[in-house]
């Protein structure tokens, strides 16, 4: 009996009706991949992106990866994109792997004019994006331009590291004002103006100082607790007090227990993400810039363990499914190249693996894109998963992982050759 089973099997697997997941999926990346003739920003005949728009339908949230944080080529096809996304699809808000605070008050108050829109994107969203010379058109051509038609591009953010420009000016000053303005029991304490005020105001300050630390977390969770009795559970203030107690705590943890450190960081930026879909922009569609790991879902499903202790921002946003179906998440990797973020040495990708979706794709294609929805409909259970790169765990550690890449990302956007910034 058992020999006829076998016999059935490798009968089966010969004529092409089963196969092992690897040629599956390896068939399918083959026969689905389309080319897309340029990542050019200036190219607006943008008919080789349509597979890219059918693939995202109607969803209110597309996440654009990239493999490091100097990954020239991919800023200019995320540029590209965003283009497209906003002129044919109707994307109207883009929110950048940076600052809450800043990008979300000071934009609102920002007077949208080019100098001023220049100036304040440089201040405000991190300088691996704002000196890269990859990110220029987007950020002091296209964004600034939009100002200048019917339909402008709103930016926002969503990182909880509340410390670039304009919070560095404003964050405390205006925090103090509101908290006094609704009467929270904690500013009518003595030490309120000696010690609570400045303690939260110099958090950054206390790394070395785990006392110092816990201090200013209890402060903050005092007035959070205050806060949330007096304003509703979607209060923009309530949800800059969460930031800065995430944020201590990434602080105080990211040299001692690595896990800690990202997953109060990464959960908080979904909840910053979800308050930007449900509160600030219900009816907007929204486009997410960040890094390939902080958008990937199907957290907890990788063949290494260390990497199942980390929760990512795309996991915890699509884990409610309306979000996750409302949700279209595009991953990036490249075949060959250097990388390196601005500020810091480049190094060499990794060489793929013999069997891996970098060498699946057609030699002659410079750029391509591949959509997993047909291939996951039709291969609904769990298989052993595919060697993909992308730099999973950020710079400088670009390595070919095997993982579910086609659960993980929604689609994979194709660069055969990486290369880093150059300084502006």
């Amino acid at each position: 009996m058992i020999r006829l089973i076998c016999t059935l099997i490798a009968g089966l697997l010969l004529s092409g009706n089963i196969l092992p997941a690897q040629d599956l999926i390896q068939n399918y990346v083959r026969e689905h991949a389309v080319p897309v003739r340029t990542i050019d920003p200036d190219s607006v005949d943008f008919t080789d992106l349509e597979a890219v728009g059918a693939a995202i339908g109607d969803r209110r949230m597309v996440m654009l990866g990239e493999q490091d944080h100097g990954d020239a080529p991919a800023f200019l096809a995320k540029t590209r994109l965003i283009k497209y996304l906003h002129e044919k699809k109707g994307f109207t808000v883009l929110a950048f792997e940076s600052d809450f605070f800043a990008l979300n008050e000071g934009w609102d108050h920002l007077n949208k004019t080019k100098p001023e829109i220049d100036s304040f994107l440089r201040r405000n969203i991190f300088g691996i994006w704002t000196l890269c010379d990859a990110c220029a058109p987007l950020l002091y051509e296209y964004i600034p331009e939009t100002y200048q038609k019917q339909h402008p591009l709103t930016i926002t953010g969503f990182d909880n590291q509340l410390i670039l420009g304009y919070s560095d000016r404003h964050l405390f000053p205006k925090l103090d004002s509101v908290l006094r303005s609704r009467r929270l029991p904690v500013t009518q304490l003595p030490e309120y103006a000696q010690d609570i005020l400045p303690a939260i105001s110099n958090w950054y300050k206390y790394e070395k100082d785990s006392a110092a630390q816990t201090r200013c977390i209890r402060y903050l969770e005092t007035i959070e607790t205050q806060l949330a009795a007096v304003a509703p559970v979607d209060d923009f203030w309530l949800m800059v007090i969460q930031n800065l107690i995430q944020v201590n705590i990434q602080y105080k943890y990211r040299h001692t227990d690595y896990y800690r450190s990202h997953n109060a960081r990464d959960v908080q930026m979904a909840r910053n993400l979800k308050w930007l879909y449900d509160t600030k922009y219900p009816t907007e569609k929204i486009i997410v810039w960040a890094h390939n790991f902080h958008i990937s879902k199907y957290a907890g499903h990788y063949p290494q363990d260390f990497l199942n202790k980390l929760n990512t921002m795309g996991d915890v946003f699509t884990s409610d499914s309306m979000r996750l179906n409302d949700t279209y998440v595009l991953g990036f990797t490249s075949l060959e190249g250097r990388a390196g973020r601005i500020g810091q040495n480049e190094y060499k990708l990794s060489k793929p693996k013999s069997k891996s979706f970098e060498r699946w794709i057609n030699a002659e294609y410079d750029y391509a894109f591949v959509d997993f929805r047909e291939y996951n409909a039709a291969n609904p259970v769990d298989r052993d998963g595919f060697y993909m790169s992308g730099a999973i765990l950020g710079n400088g550690r670009h390595t070919n992982h095997q993982a579910h890449w086609n659960k993980i990302f929604d689609g994979v956007f194709y660069i055969k050759r990486m290369y880093p910034c150059k300084r502006i």
